[in-house]
């Protein structure tokens, strides 16, 4: 019995791979035992039409793009540096970088996530959003020297940052204001002292 005569014998299951799956000619010639020019030649004889393999990075069955919309999903993530992400999925930064540009460009995530690089600037976020203390004051827990500058930053990039939680009343923005001006005399005093 030559080759023809075993994918005569098998036909009925061909057709069925041939047309339900994906399977590469090769694959399918392995499986049949006969090459993959003899189960190319069947389809064509026989008029298949294959289905069409899905092209480039399938979403759905990735369990990293899976975690990466599960993290981005959370309240204020655009806020959420590289580096925590890349520990929450345990994968790598160069596997994370090129699955989240996967996920960008089919719009699945938010443009803004994961393009936070600084740790610090991450923390100072958190703290922003949870709670009611002067923006300086936040900066300087975290050691960022000028946060608002960073905020600013961030807002005419197009990120969403929300207004502070804390708001300065009259009298509280002149006692931080005079505070900062003696801080600055004494500091003038101090260093006029030390050269005379």
């Amino acid at each position: 019995m030559g080759r023809r005569g075993i994918l005569q014998d098998k036909k009925d299951n061909l057709v069925k791979d041939l047309e339900g799956t994906t399977l590469s000619f090769k694959k399918l010639g392995k499986k049949y035992g006969v090459s993959r020019q003899a189960i190319y030649a069947f389809s064509k004889k026989q008029g298949i039409k294959r289905p069409k393999r899905p092209r480039g990075h399938q979403t759905e069955g990735c369990p990293l793009c899976q975690k990466l919309i599960q993290i981005s999903e959370k309240p204020h993530s655009e806020f959420i540096s590289i580096h925590t992400i890349v520990k929450e999925t345990g994968g790598s930064r160069i596997k994370c970088v090129s699955h989240l540009r996967t996920l960008r460009g089919k719009g699945l995530v938010d443009e803004k996530f994961g393009r936070l690089q600084s740790k610090r600037v991450e923390k100072a976020y958190a703290v922003y959003f949870k709670k009611r203390l002067p923006v300086l004051t936040i900066g300087r827990k975290v050691g960022i020297k000028n946060f608002h500058s960073v905020i600013r930053k961030h807002r005419e990039s197009g990120w969403n940052v929300p207004p502070s939680l804390y708001v300065y009343d009259d009298k509280e923005r002149s006692r931080v204001l005079s505070e900062s001006q003696r801080r600055k005399q004494r500091r003038r005093g101090m260093s006029g002292a030390s050269k005379g």
